[in-house]
């Protein structure tokens, strides 16, 4: 339940949503009077109790174990992903955001370069409707794909890697409406990450049958990292002192699957032809090489 309510909040936060915020008086992180630093996260959800959210365990938990004074709050209003990260830019009410990196985000942001979710958000699963499924299982490679119709955000970084690899993408900013038009048949298959698949199933079942490709599952470099302000570093700082320190101590790895373990199981990998795809945008100073800081396949099937 924990893990569910988290993925449900993480992708509805992310969706292009009505409010706005206009920044003319940029805020800073350490208030006068005790030399607190003062973390705002993007709100997620109108009404949803945040402690359970991955996330910001991590990130409290960070704060914490660097020893510095902090208080921790969501921000006033809902905002869609494009608008959170430009407020961190420019130094608005939100200072820390959990995101998938990108070449143009790296260099607008301030990114630590911790995979929160171990690279699982690029293991994608393909939802499907059990009135397209039959047909649907006849692709087996990915020239198989390229004859399909897949949906996806607009504003999704997922959507240009799908792009890059050859797939045919039709988009919406909407996150409901994704999902209506795979209902429609607008669309055939929605990649959607193992950590995302049982709870959007369960949230749509009472309006459309969803079901998971059995044979194939696409897989990608897709890092989420924490994102802040590349001028004023104080909470970078104090976060970055913590999550190493979770890292050396095991705290990191523990909350990692207590929160993902049972939708890792769930996701049936070794079951399933794993196709490869190219994550064209992925920045050059990506930490690839630290096998310390992914998941992999073989870790996932020896268990």
């Amino acid at each position: 339940m924990q893990t569910s309510v988290f993925t449900l909040a993480f992708f509805l936060y992310c969706q292009s949503v009505f409010a706005s915020v206009k920044i003319d008086n940029p805020t800073s992180s350490i208030t006068s009077e005790n030399q607190t630093l003062r973390v705002v996260y993007p709100k997620t959800m109108p009404n949803l109790d945040e402690d359970v959210l991955y996330p910001l365990i991590l990130l409290r938990s960070a704060l914490e174990q660097s020893g510095v004074k902090f208080t921790l709050t969501p921000s006033k209003h809902l905002l869609g992903q494009s608008r959170v990260l430009r407020q961190i830019e420019v130094g608005g009410e939100i200072n820390v955001n959990w995101t998938m990196t990108t070449i143009e985000r790296e260099q607008r942001l301030f990114p630590l370069r911790v995979p929160l979710f171990k690279g699982l958000y690029g293991w994608r699963l393909l939802l499907t409707t059990q009135s397209q499924l039959k047909q649907l299982e006849q692709l087996h490679t990915l020239d198989d794909l390229k004859t399909v119709y897949f949906v996806q955000g607009q504003d999704w970084p997922d959507t240009k890697i799908l792009r890059d690899n050859g797939l045919v993408v039709s988009t919406s900013l909407d996150y409901t409406s994704l999902f209506n038009m795979l209902n429609k048949g607008r669309g055939q298959l929605f990649p959607r990450s193992i950590l995302e698949v049982d709870i959007e199933k369960a949230m749509f079942e009472n309006d459309m049958e969803l079901e998971v490709l059995p044979q194939l599952m696409l897989k990608y470099p897709s890092p989420i990292y924490f994102f802040f302000n590349k001028n004023n570093t104080d909470i970078a700082d104090a976060v970055t002192k913590g999550i190493n320190i979770m890292r050396e101590n095991g705290e990191f790895d523990r909350l990692f699957y207590k929160y993902n373990g049972a939708a890792i199981n769930n996701a049936s990998i070794h079951t399933k032809t794993i196709i490869e795809l190219e994550n064209k945008d992925l920045p050059p100073l990506t930490p690839v090489d630290d096998a310390s800081l992914w998941l992999t396949i073989q870790t996932v099937n020896e268990k």
